[in-house]
């Protein structure tokens, strides 16, 4: 009995050394290159390779092959992407593995779905497997963590039937020296794998990661750029790695001669290989590309050109300026006419007027000493027919709002240094009126009031230290805010010239808005998991009072239409604002008067018309206001926002 007992101690002491060792392949993660990248694949493969020799370990005389082994151990023009299923066995035998190993990704629904097979190469039998489903990369990684142990566990109870016994318990360890060194590309953003492998710590530049002492070999990649690859010597910590990336792009300038006049006249198109580009320079691809160039004033042309890496290239072709037809008669009460045709000024004929016409021609005609311009739209290789009717002149009558406008026309002219006839009507009548330069009026307006710039302090709320609150509905409730007011006052006008005046006005505003939203407060505890969520209703309103000084500055365009801009001081006189909170536990109502700054200061921009009544005249214009102060010491109050509507009459 004794000798049996030491024979089997025995046995069980030898059993690692009479085991053969075994060796295990994990081929790299396949899936449709649309669906994952590259780099992602590689993760996946070192994942499922890592979790292999943690369940096979080296002391149970288990290796596990590298990358670098299996592609050095293919047979010449072979891949492992070549065949997957039970073609596997046969790549495992081809590489000298005793199991192989691979999981393949693929789309299922709007979820992405792995499936892992292990194979005894000697035998071609499938002997584990497991599938899963998520939505990321990081939940594929998770799966694989979870299922991986029981999956390899399979090839070691496959191996070695009746199990292992360690029976060693001596232990000793001597890591490898490992430095942390700063990892950096010009330009920033690309993407990093060491000795073959991505690495979770430095997913992209710049970035930070710990290797072991010695030499290792870096590939940088990056869209538009070649790849770069490295090898550094990791010697100490703080050690800086700075790679420079080459572009592996091509430009093409697009720059054609088009001759100054017709620059405003018509609109450009640039097209590159079917798709809308830039009219200067544009980025591709390395090849030949097709360019298409239109104006709406020339001839389209359409070229294809070879471009080389990190090539430019101009097109700078003038472009020949297009043509159509145009058959064009004139009549006057009804009567055809024959009077002179004008092209771009110069004289092409009489009508009727048949011929050809350039694009983007000004086409006039010659009545009585005057030309007059027809409008017409010359389409490129087409034929227009064109009717137009010379318009009866009617004699000039002159009404009291002409007079007063020749009158404003006179004080502007005489401003600026002219004498004119005070009345060019009367031809006797030589005086000239001195020209006023201070206008008085009264004004009003209505107000849309809103806010920007706020949270109204909601990510602000002052709570105890043992746990932190977030409440969402700031965004909801700033963009359902708003309101409709009203203002009155007194205006004042310098006229420095018919182009340019300045304008003040003295005016009581009210303000006032609402915004309501749904919003849930969330507890957290600090040091705990715990937390609390409750839902509340939000209904903020308030209400202003103000006293409003705009300054603007004045610029017009005679009879057309005038541009004004310049600062607002605002002083408020009253305040009042209320917000209701309903949760289920009821209403509460928390209000605040007089809590805003006596003084704000806007920025204030417009446009108007300005029409003549009379001896007074009458403006409309259209006002935005900006806050740049906000309306309480608090760092998140708001900033005024108003778009104004107004009316000013001119009488002083």
């Amino acid at each position: 009995m004794n000798k049996i007992c030491s024979f089997a101690v025995t046995f069980l002491l030898l059993l690692p050394c009479l085991v053969s060792a075994k060796y295990m392949a994990v081929l790299e993660t396949l899936s449709p290159k649309e669906l994952l990248t590259r780099q992602e694949r590689m993760y996946l493969a070192d994942i499922l390779r890592g979790e292999a020799v943690r369940i096979l370990p080296a002391e149970q005389n288990w290796t596990i092959m590298t990358r670098e082994n299996i592609n050095v151990m293919l047979p010449p023009g072979k891949s492992i992407e070549d065949c997957e299923g039970s073609c596997l066995a046969e790549t495992g035998r081809n590489i000298a593995a005793d199991y192989v190993a691979q999981a393949r990704v693929s789309q299922f629904g709007k979820s992405l779905a792995i499936t892992a097979e292990l194979y005894e190469t000697a035998t071609s039998k499938l002997i584990a497997s497991f599938v899963g489903k998520g939505e990321t990369v990081e939940d594929l990684e998770k799966i694989i963590k979870e299922q991986a142990p029981a999956f390899f566990r399979k090839s070691r109870d496959n191996a070695m039937p009746f199990g292992y016994v360690n029976t060693n318990n001596s232990f000793s360890f001597q890591g490898p020296k490992k430095f942390i060194i700063d990892i950096q590309t010009t330009p920033i953003g690309a993407i990093p794998t060491f000795d073959g492998r991505a690495n979770p710590q430095c997913t992209s530049t710049p970035c930070r990661i710990q290797l072991e002492g010695g030499e290792h070999r870096i590939v940088f990649s990056k869209e538009r750029f070649d790849d770069l690859d490295t090898i550094i010597n990791v010697i100490e910590n703080g050690q800086a790695v700075n790679a420079n990336l080459v572009p592996n792009v091509s430009f093409i300038k697009i720059a054609p001669q088009i001759a100054d006049e017709l620059q405003t006249r018509g609109s450009t198109s640039v097209v590159i290989d079917g798709r809308k580009a830039n009219w200067g320079v544009n980025e591709l691809i390395p090849g030949i590309h097709t360019v298409r160039i239109t104006h709406s004033c020339h001839d389209p042309i359409e070229l294809n050109v070879s471009i080389q890496k990190n090539e430019t290239k101009t097109i700078s072709d003038s472009l020949k300026r297009g043509i159509g037809g145009l058959e064009l008669e004139v009549f006057k009460n009804g009567v055809p006419q024959a009077v002179p045709v004008f092209i771009d000024d110069n004289a092409a004929g009489t009508t009727p007027f048949a011929s050809e016409v350039p694009l983007c021609a000004k086409i006039e005609i010659e009545n009585e000493g005057n030309r007059e311009q027809v409008p017409v739209e010359i389409k490129w290789h087409e034929v227009i027919k064109k009717s137009y009717e010379i318009k009866e002149q009617k004699p000039a009558v002159i009404t009291k709002a002409d007079e007063t406008r020749q009158k404003a026309e006179v004080a502007y002219a005489e401003l600026d240094g002219k004498k004119v006839a005070a009345n060019a009507n009367k031809t006797n009548d030589t005086t000239s009126n001195k020209p006023k330069r201070i206008w008085g009026g009264v004004t009003a307006g209505i107000t849309y009031n809103d806010f920007y710039s706020t949270k109204f302090g909601l990510n602000d709320i002052k709570h105890g230290t043992a746990y932190s609150p977030s409440i969402s509905g700031a965004d909801d409730l700033l963009s359902n805010y708003w309101g409709v007011g009203f203002k009155v006052g007194f205006s004042g006008m310098f006229l420095q010239s018919q182009y340019f005046n300045l304008r003040g006005d003295l005016n009581l505003a009210l303000r006032q808005g609402t915004g309501k939203t749904n919003s849930t407060v969330t507890l957290s505890w600090k040091d705990s998991d715990k937390s609390e969520k409750s839902d509340l209703e939000i209904e903020y309103s308030s209400t202003q009072l103000n006293i409003d000084l705009p300054i603007l500055a004045r610029v017009s365009i005679p009879n057309t239409i005038y541009f004004e801009a310049g600062p607002m001081f605002s002083f408020n006189i009253y305040s009042n604002s209320e917000a209701k909170i309903t949760d289920v536990y009821g209403t509460e109502t928390y209000k605040d008067n007089g809590g805003l700054s006596a003084f704000e200061f806007d920025i204030a921009t417009g446009i108007g018309i300005s029409r003549s009544i009379g001896k007074s005249m009458l403006d409309f214009d259209l006002r935005f206001i900006f806050g740049i102060t906000r309306l309480s010491d608090s760092k998140d109050s708001p900033k005024t926002w108003q778009g104004q509507l107004n009316v000013t009459y001119w009488f002083l």
